[in-house]
């Protein structure tokens, strides 16, 4: 799944990708998003598709990537994830590392 998840990163270069990570009927897989943002260094998803997989899967990370930076968790991803209660799973890209970030850290 990981390498799913550098692919979409790379696809959405120089802007962040974002999508989700969830559970379906015992399986974990990734679901790319729409980074609606226009921003770089920033991602925003379409909160009704949000809402919608929300309703349906067992959510079980947010995923986004910073380009050409440090996979660590900026101040803004350390309140939205605790804001949101779901731990945020950060791809750098093309650096190929990650971070998880559980609310409250």
């Amino acid at each position: 799944m990981i390498e799913e998840i550098y692919k979409h990163a790379a696809e959405c270069a120089p802007l962040e990708c974002c999508g989700l990570i969830v559970e379906d009927n015992n399986n974990k897989r990734y679901i790319p998003m729409e980074n609606i943002s226009e921003k770089e260094n920033y991602f925003e998803m379409n909160e009704l598709a949000f809402a919608s997989f929300q309703a349906i899967f067992k959510i079980l990370y947010v995923v986004h990537s910073h380009y050409e930076q440090k996979s660590c968790p900026s101040d803004l991803d350390k309140t939205n994830c605790n804001n949101l209660g779901i731990p945020y799973f950060i791809v750098s890209y093309p650096d190929k590392e990650y971070t998880i970030l559980q609310p409250n850290e």
